[in-house]
């Protein structure tokens, strides 16, 4: 199961990133650093949906592989506790056209 995850812009942008080349000033490098050990800890990991992308439009998405539904859900109640995350939701079944 895939959950899809909505980043605050400026948040996905310090993700995107090299954690080297993360300005230690960043406004948001503490919550990013939790969010991180919030995904360890469930086991899940963040990964861009459009990897290397700078577009505004393209940038905030990322998703979480989960092997059953009840994974999916913990990860989506945990992370909707972030105010860097906009919106964490499972994504739905393809449906042919």
């Amino acid at each position: 199961m895939r959950v899809m995850i909505q980043l605050r812009e400026d948040a996905a942008l310090e993700l995107h990133k090299q954690s080297s080349q993360r300005s230690a000033s960043s406004p948001s490098k503490s919550e990013i650093a939790r969010l991180l050990e919030a995904t360890a800890e469930l086991g899940v990991s963040l990964a861009p949906v459009h990897p290397g992308q700078t577009h505004q439009l393209l940038v905030p998405y990322f998703m979480v592989e989960t092997p059953d539904r009840e994974t999916a859900e913990k990860v989506i109640n945990r992370l909707q506790r972030f105010g860097i995350v906009e919106a964490a939701y499972l994504q739905p079944d393809a449906q042919p056209p």
